[in-house]
């Protein structure tokens, strides 16, 4: 627009003289100058998200920001902008996710902004900061308003579907174990409704009113499975690593068997509890390389630059093998909004705001 109002004082100048230059310049100068002050007092307007869940790599969510007045209540859909404008909403998404339709030409405060992110790879994720755009009312000059703050994600390993064989094997390793603990006596107590004859301690029962029973230490606690996971600090061997640990271990929850899980930075024990679960993800979204013995656990996974090598017991195997040959069989143990849901528990995403 400058270069118009100018393009137009030089062709006056030559054609009318210095009083037709004036003409021109004198309210194109009063323009410009009330734009800049207009803009100069524009002051960035208060943003709340619309964040989608924590779900797992792959997966694709909506996201929609609110604008509001800096000073006024949460903007939401009954609290916008009390003077909504014209303006370009441009968004950023950090590393690890993409988006699409995050530049829009929009009245500003009068309805939400929407675009879809693709959670594309494990770890912490950040959305935001959002750029607003505004011209003045008369269109000739414009600047960017940076909102403050940003909102934060975890994007959770993508888990695979474990082929038939394989999982009859890791619930093998849980059965061992019960049968060799099924011999390891742990104390003598009273005979309880159940229990089996066989385990009648006589020589003890017979010293008193009640029915003794020996327990054993399977019968004490559940037995739970051990599994080691490590990876090698080249490529995305951490990444592999951590797909492989989540499928292994929510396929055997899934089929009702805790796992006792060792990491790099620790260990925690898993269970069917959504929760469990929920913090074992948690960890593999950050889990970073490591090696850690294996000689006492029953499953150990290790990430080497080309493959994801396995040990199950005493066969050594990989996680490619291990995996069933179609992706569309059932995978184990989804944590996000679809298992949520079908659990009956709450909606897609809630409505956070960044304070600017």
């Amino acid at each position: 627009m400058l270069a118009v109002v100018l393009a137009v004082a030089a062709v006056s100048a030559v054609s009318y003289g210095p009083r037709a230059l004036n003409a021109v310049l004198i309210p194109g100068g009063v323009a410009f100058a009330a734009a800049y002050l207009q803009l100069r007092r524009a002051d960035p307007p208060r943003v709340a998200r619309a964040v989608p869940p924590d779900d797992h790599a792959g997966r694709s969510h909506r996201v929609r920001l609110f604008f509001g007045d800096p000073d006024g209540p949460r903007p939401d859909e009954e609290h916008g902008l009390s003077r909504p404008f014209v303006g370009v909403v441009r968004e950023r998404v950090g590393d690890g996710l993409s988006a699409t339709g995050t530049t829009a030409e929009t009245v500003v405060g009068a309805r939400p902004v929407e675009y879809e992110v693709t959670y594309e790879s494990r770890g912490r994720r950040v959305l935001g900061p959002a750029t607003v755009s505004v011209r003045d009312v008369l269109g000739l000059a414009e600047t960017d308003l940076e909102t403050a703050g940003t909102d934060a994600l975890v994007v959770y390993p993508a888990v695979h579907p474990i082929a038939g064989g394989a999982r009859r094997d890791l619930r093998a390793l849980h059965e061992t174990g019960i049968h060799r603990e099924r011999r390891e006596f742990d104390r003598l107590r009273e005979y309880d409704r159940g229990d089996s004859l066989r385990d009648v301690h006589w020589k003890s029962t017979a010293k008193r009113d009640d029915l003794i029973v020996k327990e054993f230490a399977a019968e004490a606690e559940t037995e739970a499975v051990s599994l080691a996971a490590g990876a090698t600090a080249s490529g995305d061997a951490a990444d592999e690593m951590a797909e492989a640990t989540a499928s292994l271990v929510l396929a055997l929850v899934d089929d009702g068997i805790p796992v006792d899980v060792h990491l790099a930075d620790g260990s925690l024990t898993v269970g069917p509890e959504r929760g469990s679960r929920v913090r074992l993800l948690e960890r593999l979204a950050v889990a970073g390389p490591g090696r850690l013995p294996t000689d006492d656990v029953d499953i150990a996974v290790y990430a080497e630059t080309d493959r994801v090598r396995v040990d199950v017991g005493d066969r050594e195997t990989t996680f490619a093998e291990l995996r069933a040959a179609s992706e569309s069989a059932r995978a184990p143990g989804a944590v996000g909004p679809d298992a949520a849901a079908a659990a009956g528990s709450g909606s897609d995403s809630e409505t956070e705001e960044v304070t600017t």
